[in-house]
């Protein structure tokens, strides 16, 4: 597998078994439930605020002891992380679709919800705040980890084969941002 540590962030070690959970379980800050319950591409989403969106490869390649293909990134605005994301496929999947593999410093929504016409069939979320290969990850980085860690999980049906998408936002990403104050706002 290929780590990619010319850019300066470091990959995150293999995560341990996660307790995903359907989005009707989620109860949390509206905020928080439309960037979980993002149904179209989140790639999209973040071109949609301010700053440009960037992505840093951290590592890409086979898992042979699973027989997957896997990446981690990091997507970046104004330089910025808000989030890291693993794509994981079947290795027969990366054999009917190649350009997986082939998507250098491209978000993968791109390709997903353009050319690849991946259908999402399932989204579920967790807090991985506990997460000791993140918590990790997140100090390396120099974020302080927060007390929640918002992740969601998605499956992807393609043409021949499926992939599964973990994105984990970041601290400093717009789920984490404070509620306005509409009255103070009025006040000013």
């Amino acid at each position: 597998m290929a780590t990619h540590s010319a850019n300066g962030w470091a990959p995150v070690a293999p995560l341990g078994p996660i307790d995903w959970a359907p989005l009707a379980t989620l109860t949390a800050p509206a905020l928080v439930l439309s960037w979980l319950a993002e149904s179209g591409s989140l790639t999209r989403r973040l071109r949609g605020e301010p700053g440009p969106l960037t992505l840093a490869c951290l590592q890409q390649g086979v898992v042979l002891a699973e027989q997957s293909w896997q990446r981690q990134v990091l997507l970046l605005k104004a330089g910025r992380p808000w989030v890291w994301a693993l794509t994981q496929a079947p290795a027969a999947t990366l054999q009917q679709h190649p350009e997986l593999a082939r998507q250098g410093e491209r978000p993968l929504g791109d390709w997903l919800f353009g050319e690849g016409g991946g259908r999402r069939s399932s989204l579920q979320w967790a807090d991985l705040a506990a997460e000791p290969a993140l918590v990790q990850a997140l100090r390396a980085w120099r974020i302080t980890p927060p007390d929640r860690l918002w992740a969601r999980y998605s499956r992807f049906e393609l043409s021949a084969g499926h992939c599964t998408i973990t994105e984990l936002f970041l601290p400093g990403s717009p789920p984490y941002a404070e509620p306005v104050d509409e009255v103070s706002v009025c006040k000013r």
